[in-house]
């Protein structure tokens, strides 16, 4: 009868044992969230733009990150502020004068009201992490349409 009761206490406190390291943390770790504020470098772009008689594709890639600068601050309004520079390759600089946008975030979707020629009219972040940011935009001026999916790299 103590061969049992030894036997029966040994399994409940292994039973013990394993029941509390296997609930020692329930909870999921939350992922880290970063800021889309700061300045980004153009790494690649794939996309088209089509009108009713042509579309024009392109798949490019950057590796010395002289194509695009894409500068985001966020607005006391809630907006944010994005200017987009390209490089000039004559002066070996970035151009002075930015073409310059203020779209709204809710949740992953950048929406830029109202419409601006020749500007995307929604993005969604598809990936955002402490280096690399992709947005897939569209856009629609009436007589074409465009699509990209636009890789950025942090500068540092």
């Amino acid at each position: 009868m103590k061969t049992f009761r030894l036997i029966g206490m040994a399994l409940l406190a292994i039973v013990m044992c394993v029941n509390f390291t296997s609930c020692s943390d329930d909870e999921e770790e939350q992922g880290e969230t970063y800021s889309i504020e700061g300045t980004w470098l153009l790494q690649s772009s794939k996309g088209y733009i089509e009108n009713s008689n042509d579309k024009n594709t392109w798949d490019e890639s950057y590796p010395d990150l002289q194509e695009a600068k894409l500068e985001i601050t966020k607005n006391s309004n809630g907006k944010y502020t994005f200017k987009e520079y390209y490089f000039q390759d004559g002066s070996s600089s970035w151009e002075n004068d930015p073409f310059t946008y203020y779209p709204t975030l809710s949740g992953t979707t950048l929406t830029v009201t109202p419409h601006i020629m020749d500007c995307w009219d929604t993005a969604e972040i598809k990936s955002l992490d402490k280096t690399k940011l992709v947005l897939e935009c569209v856009g629609d001026d009436g007589n074409e349409n465009w699509y990209t999916l636009d890789t950025y790299v942090r500068a540092k």
